[in-house]
């Protein structure tokens, strides 16, 4: 411990260097901005830096990106809570609940539960990484794609908890979006699937497409067009100024440690990242819930975790890539080809023959957590003076970037069309009371579901049994069986009480 404390101190030494730290809050503004940006994503803002790291020492480089990695993980939280528009499919459950709390005039609060929830997340998965990165790794090494395959199940089976009003009807809606995610040429055999010939299907739809037509431009036509439309808070741009609530944590202390710890749990997983745990932390934390029934309509709690459990993947995706040699997510790939450009290969003998920059990065990561409290304030009030635009000229200023961001993507007009194919696909089921959330999830999770349960079947001579057989993989099996069997007990005695079947309705309105 005391070897650790006195590395960790030399590395923090060497982050407050003028270039070092500079690196840390270029890379901090440049991933909140970009996270922030529909169709750009904290994965692609990490490719566009790396070519300016060839000319950088390995520290510097690194620290940039880390800035980024950390910076980009939350800044698609601030347009979800403002605009509903997530910026990337790790912060879909943070808009779930973040813009409800707006519309009920508590954005301010919403984007001070996000920063400093999210903040929280990364400093202590950073602090974990410092203190406890290489037997966690050895831990995660023992995993394969069968346990990555019931992590993404328990996820999928999370709908059991969305779906307030209508299983039925969640239910629907997630076979659609597992559906929608088949779309494409199938990575493991190569085999087209529902292409009908037409060429830009083949590379599949993409999910961030999707997530604009469904929430931005499907919350743009039902402003436009509803009867009745949501008020907005009285001079909503006055209230947006975020406020940071320290002591409204203290209540969300248990979501917030739970988010957490699903974060670094997940995130360690290689291969899982920020997007399955976000995911599977909001599933449990409504599971867990004394009232579910609130998730969706703004519950703080639901924000929390979500936000909490994304910045908290950081650290254990870097645990791989550090100690193992082994890429963690697609964002310490990219870092892992930094490393190899400067000639170094990550790995266990990188702690014994170069502590020193393993420790700057450690301390680098925790101090880009600690400034992004500031810099993330500073964005979210930058973004939140938006909202003193007149709705009118905002849906038409929501609608072109849209329509640019959605193009960015594959510079093809063919996913403008399909974002506005979604677009009015979201309005339509608003209108009639289908939840969003389950489509949103099996388009994100289900290619993924398919991916690591067709691996594991060729590499255990395509024998089932090893989903059950593997102590891990049957025991978050029998968790999600349990979550669904849960969720279904409860609706038949909801069904009993009320005499009736519930209807589908409202569930809609949540996304």
């Amino acid at each position: 411990m005391g070897e650790i404390l006195a590395n960790l101190g030399l590395g923090f030494l060497n982050a407050f260097q003028p270039l070092n730290f500079a690196m840390i809050v270029l890379g901090l503004v440049i991933g909140i901005v970009a996270g922030a940006l529909p169709g750009i994503t904290m994965l692609n803002s990490i490719v566009l830096v790396l070519p300016f790291t060839y000319l950088m020492g390995i520290v510097p480089a690194l620290l940039l990106m880390i800035g980024v990695y950390c910076g980009g993980v939350f800044g698609g939280s601030i347009t979800g809570i403002l605009f509903n528009i997530p910026g990337d499919p790790m912060n879909v459950p943070t808009t779930w609940e973040g813009y409800r709390l707006s519309r009920k005039g508590q954005t301010q609060y919403a984007l001070g539960l996000a920063i400093m929830s999210s903040a929280f997340g990364g400093l202590v998965s950073a602090l974990f990484l410092a203190f406890l990165a290489p037997p966690f790794a050895r831990f995660a090494l023992t995993f394969s794609t069968v346990e990555f395959f019931s992590v993404v199940v328990f996820g999928l089976a999370s709908v059991s908890v969305l779906g307030q009003s209508s299983m039925t009807a969640a239910l629907i809606s997630l076979f659609a979006g597992m559906f929608l995610g088949t779309i494409g040429t199938e990575a493991q055999y190569g085999v087209e699937r529902f292409t009908f010939d037409v060429p830009f299907l083949k590379t599949g739809v993409d999910f961030v497409t999707v997530l604009i037509g469904l929430f931005a431009i499907g919350e743009v036509l039902e402003q436009i067009v509803a009867a009745n439309p949501e008020p907005l808070p009285e001079n909503p741009g006055a209230r947006a100024i975020p406020r940071l609530p320290l002591l409204d944590l203290w209540p969300l202390r248990w979501p917030l440690a739970r988010g957490t710890a699903v974060g670094i749990a997940v995130g360690g997983l290689a291969g899982a990242g920020a997007t399955v745990s976000s995911f599977v932390s909001y599933g449990l934390e409504k599971q867990v819930s004394k009232q579910p029934e609130l998730f969706g309509t703004g519950h703080p709690g639901g924000l929390v975790a979500s936000e909490s459990s994304v910045n908290g993947s950081t650290g254990g995706a870097m645990i791989h890539l550090l100690t193992l040699g082994i890429p963690g997510s697609a964002a310490t790939a990219v870092m892992m080809g930094a490393f190899l450009l400067h000639g170094i290969q990550p790995g266990p003998l990188l702690f014994t023959k170069q502590p020193e920059e393993v420790y700057t990065i450690f301390a680098g990561m925790i101090l880009a957590n600690v400034l992004m409290i500031a810099l993330g304030f500073l964005a979210a009030i930058s973004f939140a003076m938006l909202m003193k635009v007149p709705a009118a000229i905002l849906n038409t200023f929501i609608v072109v970037f849209c329509v640019l961001g959605a193009y960015a993507l594959r510079n093809d007009m063919a996913d403008v069309w399909l974002t506005m194919l979604f677009g009015f696909l979201g309005f339509f089921m608003r209108r009639y009371g289908l939840p969003i959330p389950p489509l949103v999830m099996g388009v994100i999770l289900g290619p993924m579901a398919e991916q690591y349960f067709l691996t594991s079947m060729v590499s255990h001579a395509n024998d089932p049994r090893v989903f059950v057989t593997r102590p891990v993989s049957a025991v978050v099996l029998l968790l999600s069986a349990a979550m669904v069997g849960v969720a279904c007990v409860r609706a038949l005695r909801a069904r009993r009480r009320l005499g009736v079947a519930p209807l589908a309705t409202g569930e809609g309105r949540s996304g």
